[in-house]
């Protein structure tokens, strides 16, 4: 869709509009002006109106194709040519006007008949001029560039059947790109590279060259194309010879006013008729013999053009054909010579052998070369360009400027456009939030209706949760006393340690190690009084507690003797660790463990301590 699109886009940048860059020519109706080309005076087709709509081909001077609204309703379209001088064109059609007068005796006997197919060209100056359009031909360089498609889809269609990915499958090179494919291996093989000027190619490698894209290349193209324009046997052999003909009469022609330049764009093909026309006059003369690469061949005769001559080739009615011509033409010599000596003595440098470029006599005025004259020719391209540049320019500025001015309004107006979008896309962000929580309390309630929703439980649920919540809020609690429990044993056992020393431990052994004191009894003050008084009994009872006390005294010191023992060997081990041995013991682990379930008190994490 996006190179369908880029295609339009393209084909409308070629296309004006008559009454935005001639509004006289648009207002012209009715006219008593003869159609260019016109040559009749009876029943003459007078210009009735121009078409609203110009097309521009896309070469390089630019030239546009218009319609003409004949008298007789039918619609003539016409090539405009620009910074060209068309006389050289004109005097080639009336030369070919003239041998096909000539054959108006042998065509009273011959079908085919010999005809030399041509078009008018009307001059409107020295600098451009109108040429008539050749309806139904197609240029031969379209047959091959089709053919270049077909192979180029049947390749990528055989990598995608085969699961292999195609290279460039759209990509077809041009005729230039696949012959320097071809000749620069070739030139690097006999040790020369493609900067070596071209004239300086060695023929050999030239002729393999030319013999490898000649295998490469289906000879029967054209035949083909000929015999698919056909629907029955007769029609195709009429075609077939009227084609043979029609190239011999267009080789002889064109050997004998020199013609060159006859690239495969400038040879075309009705393929209805079989007639060959060809186009574009400005090599002509010999003139290809000066260029820079010279062309000595004196007509075009390559194996496409040959095959669908037929079975006899060259050899058949193409050589009959052509012996024929050269008679008629040798018969009729004096008025062609009268005709061409026209050419020697008109002032147009692109007729001449000698001449530069092709747009030189457009651009300058049609005048002569002088002998004086020292500009080379890179200068003289150099204008040539800037003139077609510059009137390229005065084209297409006035649709510049509207454009611009368009922009110019059109670009604030697409900044608010665009706020204005952003500002209603966040706004459609938010509803359609809400638009989302919205279905969902939908989807919600509908669901409640149903007997087994959840909704339906929730009082019973919700008792439920209150109860665990209840239990957990106990637990917790229980958890929280076990907790201070353990910082308080831990407390308690830090203070212990800190007060296990050895030399204080040995100070309280050697203390409770020596003999107790304990004085007289308590009672022996009383003895006497007791004694006076009959109170005998209390005195044997007082001595027998004082034994017992003593006894537990004594078993008090023992006790306490064997743990400071104990207390001083434990010392001794225990002040031999680190303090950071407390870190590990098992009421740590467990006041770690608390406070994790204090923090999260979750079934997973519960599954998880008790699997410690």
């Amino acid at each position: 869709m996006l190179s369908l699109q880029q295609r339009a886009q393209k084909r409308a940048s070629y296309i004006l509009r008559l009454d935005e860059i001639s509004p006289w020519l648009a207002a012209m109706t009715n006219t008593e002006i003869a159609l260019p080309g016109e040559v009749s005076a009876r029943d003459t087709v007078t210009i009735h109106s121009v078409g609203g709509t110009i097309t521009i081909l896309p070469t390089k001077t630019k030239p546009k194709k218009l319609l003409f609204l004949g008298s007789d309703g039918k619609s003539y379209p016409y090539l405009f040519k620009g910074l060209e001088d068309l006389h050289l064109d004109e005097r080639i059609m009336q030369f070919l006007s003239i041998v096909n007068t000539m054959f108006a005796t042998i065509n009273r006997q011959e079908t085919p008949r010999f005809h030399a197919r041509h078009y008018s060209v009307t001059p409107l100056g020295t600098r451009s001029g109108l040429i008539q359009w050749v309806d139904g031909a197609t240029p031969l360089f379209g047959l091959y560039k089709r053919w270049q498609q077909r192979e180029a889809a049947l390749q990528a269609q055989k990598a995608q059947d085969s699961y292999q990915t195609p290279q460039n499958p759209s990509i077809v090179p041009r005729p230039s790109e696949l012959y320097y494919s071809k000749i620069g291996p070739a030139l690097k093989i006999v040790g020369l590279s493609l900067d070596v000027s071209r004239r300086d190619w060695p023929l050999h490698v030239m002729k393999a060259v030319l013999e490898e894209l000649m295998e490469a290349t289906p000879p029967n193209l054209l035949a083909k194309e000929l015999w698919s324009s056909c629907t029955t046997p007769d029609e195709w052999w009429r075609v077939t010879q009227s084609y043979a003909r029609s190239t011999a009469v267009m080789s002889m022609v064109g050997y004998i006013i020199g013609l060159g330049d006859r690239h495969l764009d400038n040879v075309l093909i009705d393929m209805t008729t079989g007639e060959v026309v060809h186009i574009d006059y400005n090599v002509c003369f010999e003139k290809g013999k000066s260029l820079r690469v010279p062309e000595k061949v004196p007509f075009r005769m390559t194996q496409n053009i040959e095959t669908a001559l037929g079975v006899t080739g060259v050899e058949g009615v193409f050589r009959l054909s052509c012996e024929q011509v050269l008679h008629i033409m040798r018969r009729g010599r004096e008025t062609l010579l009268t005709l061409l000596e026209a050419f020697v003595y008109d002032p147009l440098v692109d007729w001449t052998a000698g001449g530069e470029a092709g747009f030189a006599g457009a651009v300058y005025g049609g005048g002569g070369q002088q002998a004086e004259s020292k500009q080379s020719k890179r200068e003289m391209e150099r204008e040539i360009t800037r003139s077609l540049f510059s009137s390229r320019v005065a084209e297409i500025k006035v649709n510049w400027f509207k454009n611009r001015d368009e922009m110019l309004v059109v670009l604030p107006k697409l900044d608010s456009s665009l706020d204005e979008y952003l500002s209603l896309q966040e706004q459609l962000t938010d509803v359609e939030k809400l638009q989302g929580k919205l279905l969902e309390e939908i989807e919600f309630l509908e669901g409640a209706e149903g007997v087994d929703h959840p909704s339906r439980t929730l009082q019973h649920r919700y008792s439920e949760h209150t109860q665990l919540q209840t239990q957990q809020r106990a637990v917790q609690e229980a958890i929280q006393v076990k907790l201070n429990e353990f910082e308080q044993w831990i407390t308690h056992y830090q203070a212990a340690f800190n007060n296990l020393e050895a030399t204080q431990l040995a100070s309280l052994l050697q203390e409770i190690s020596t003999q107790m004191d304990l004085g007289p009894p308590s009672y022996v003050p009383a003895t006497a009084f007791l004694q006076n008084a009959g109170q005998a009994h209390l005195i044997s009872q007082c001595e027998q507690l004082e034994g017992e006390v003593g006894a537990l005294l004594q078993q008090r010191r023992s006790v306490l003797r064997g743990c400071l023992e104990q207390l001083h060997h434990y010392a001794t081990v225990a002040l031999q660790y680190p303090k950071a041995i407390f870190q590990k013991h098992r009421i740590e682990q467990w006041k770690a463990w608390m406070e994790e379930l204090i923090c999260n008190t979750t079934v997973e994490r519960c599954q998880e301590l008790y699997r410690k």
